[in-house]
């Protein structure tokens, strides 16, 4: 049976540094944060700093969403390349490598970029966001930092629908 390990904090102190991020030799920012990880049956193995917040993973789980489009079968049928996956799993800042791979990833699943429904704002890219005001063109849903990951999900039904449970299965188990 695992034990876990534990620092009780006092409830008026902060959560304690987990990184430092070096620029050359001088510490350039902390971050502090609260981490537990369980084992399989769900046993506390560690608790660093206040686990029992309540927390807004929000962009952190894109990964965790984009794991049925593998696990189903889909990235590999579709042969999504690095690039497309890597777009499914993030967030991005509207350059056009980012909107290549959106767009990339909707083709390779027969859909189309106005299938997306996740809402149009401005880049997170200050060159993008130029680029679309010198030409007066307002956003697009694909500019939307989301965008990766709602072709995603847009692709996981289309795969799910268009191939034998048996394949699926095949796929799966070759990849493991």
């Amino acid at each position: 049976m695992a034990r876990a390990t534990s620092i009780v904090m006092d409830p008026t102190s902060q959560n304690p540094v987990l990184v430092d991020v070096f620029r050359g030799g001088l510490v350039e920012s902390r971050h502090r944060g609260a981490i537990a990880i369980a084992d399989a049956h769900g046993e506390c193995l560690l608790e660093l700093g206040d686990v029992g917040s309540p927390v807004y993973p929000r962009s952190a789980v894109k990964i965790l969403q984009a794991l049925p489009l593998v696990e189903s079968g889909a990235a590999d049928v579709f042969d999504l390349d690095a690039e497309e996956l890597a777009v499914a799993c993030a967030s991005h800042s509207g350059d056009r490598v980012h909107l290549d791979a959106v767009r990339s990833l909707l083709g390779k699943a027969g859909l189309a970029e106005r299938e997306l429904a996740c809402g149009a704002h401005w880049p997170l890219s200050e060159a993008t966001t130029r680029e679309l005001l010198r030409g007066g063109r307002r956003p697009r849903a694909i500019h939307n930092n989301c965008s990766g990951k709602h072709a995603g999900m847009l692709a996981r039904p289309f795969i799910l629908a268009s191939i034998p449970a048996a394949t699926r299965r095949r796929t799966i188990r070759s990849r493991s």
